[in-house]
């Protein structure tokens, strides 16, 4: 059986591919919350695979661009 060694422990293929599908899906959370808002779901999936963490509290945090502004009201006039 496959087995590699990653910083001193020995992982097996399908620990190894199981460990980099959970990195991909984490990743992907705040991705398609940054698509939501209307930015760049690929630009914020690359930077989530290595920052997922600092990623995710960015994104919280950025503006809505779909989010039409408000105009004011209009005077009342009298």
């Amino acid at each position: 059986m496959f087995a590699t060694t990653i910083l001193g422990y020995t992982i097996s293929a399908v620990w190894l591919m199981f460990i980099l599908f959970l990195f991909i899906i984490v990743a992907l959370w705040p991705a398609v919350i940054a698509k939501g808002k209307g930015y760049s779901f690929i630009l914020f999936f690359l930077l989530s695979i290595p920052f997922w963490w600092i990623t995710f509290f960015v994104v919280l945090f950025l503006k809505d661009k779909n989010q039409t502004p408000t105009a004011p009201a209009p005077p009342a006039s009298e």
